[in-house]
């Protein structure tokens, strides 16, 4: 059959694309295929939302132009999903690593042309690359950082990774900064995989915003930190990427956030833009962490 497919305005975007997928995969499960033939029947599938309901309207009509009409309702209480807001993809984590030696940056890579999964760590002094064999992570090699003093916490300068460029040449670049007068700041390039070897020049980038997709949609979300000090726990929050932080209601950064056990100091998206990876200090234990923050589909 065609099928033709709506929603109301509250459920566009990704979310709408998640839940087509979900309808075409039950159709094929029950031995049925969409097609744009236009000999095909039509299935029209509308979703409309009221104030206590979200209503499946199915609309059939067959090459015959015989037309049968179905309709489902589901509670709004039974679901998640009550309003516009409620679109933004939740925070999940995952703990990868942790140490007690310091850290200022980390960042996960995954080769596409060779099955290679790495971490590189970043301290004051080097990078440390890290080979995961079987979701276990163990030391390759590392490279010296050029040497500078005073390190420091994000916002005011750090080693952080800014963005990399897809294969076949793949290339991560790092960004070391540090406070001072004046700012010191070197922009490391060096390839992920093969010799760990890093080619720095004085650099004048300077700040960095954090974009990063959904894994259900094309919709880029942005990540903010909590501005509170080192002593203090932070939240990674998420928010829609043409909203201010300063713009973003209370109480929908407390419902899209995600409470870390100390200070963010540092977060970086990954190459592919389907992940940020954060360096937290944990407050309870004293080590460095590292985590793999994703915008999982569904609630």
């Amino acid at each position: 059959m065609r099928m033709n497919w709506q929603v109301s305005p509250e459920l566009s975007g990704s979310l709408s694309d998640s839940l087509k997928k979900m309808f075409i995969s039950r159709l094929s499960a029950c031995g049925m295929a969409t097609d744009n033939n236009a000999e095909f029947p039509l299935l029209n599938i509308a979703i409309r939302g009221t104030a206590s309901k979200l209503l499946l309207v199915a609309n059939l009509v067959d090459s015959g132009g015989s037309r049968e009409i179905r309709i489902t309702e589901i509670r709004r209480d039974t679901l998640s999903i009550s309003n516009a807001s409620s679109q933004t993809p939740r925070l999940q984590r995952k703990l990868l690593w942790k140490q007690e030696s310091p850290l200022e940056s980390a960042m996960e890579w995954y080769g596409v042309s060779a099955p290679e999964h790495f971490l590189f760590l970043v301290s004051q002094a080097s990078i440390v690359r890290l080979r995961s064999t079987n979701e276990v992570w163990t030391q390759m090699d590392s490279a010296e950082l050029p040497k500078v003093d005073r390190p420091s916490r994000l916002g005011t300068g750090d080693s952080t990774f800014m963005y990399g460029k897809p294969e076949p040449e793949a290339r991560l670049e790092l960004l070391i900064s540090r406070a001072g007068a004046p700012i010191y700041r070197k922009l490391c390039e060096f390839a992920p995989a093969g010799s760990l070897s890093l080619t720095c020049n004085d650099s004048h980038l300077g700040g960095k915003q954090i974009r990063m997709f959904s894994e259900c949609g094309k919709i880029p979300w942005s990540l903010w930190t909590d501005s509170g000090d080192y002593a203090q726990r932070d939240r990674i929050i998420c928010g829609s990427a043409d909203v201010d932080e300063a713009e973003l209601p209370a109480d929908e950064a407390t419902s899209h956030s995600l409470e870390m056990p100390g200070p963010v100091l540092d977060i970086s998206v990954t190459v592919d833009s389907k992940a940020a990876i954060a360096v937290v200090r944990n407050l309870a234990t004293g080590n460095y962490e590292v985590y793999r923050i994703t915008l999982p589909c569904g609630n």
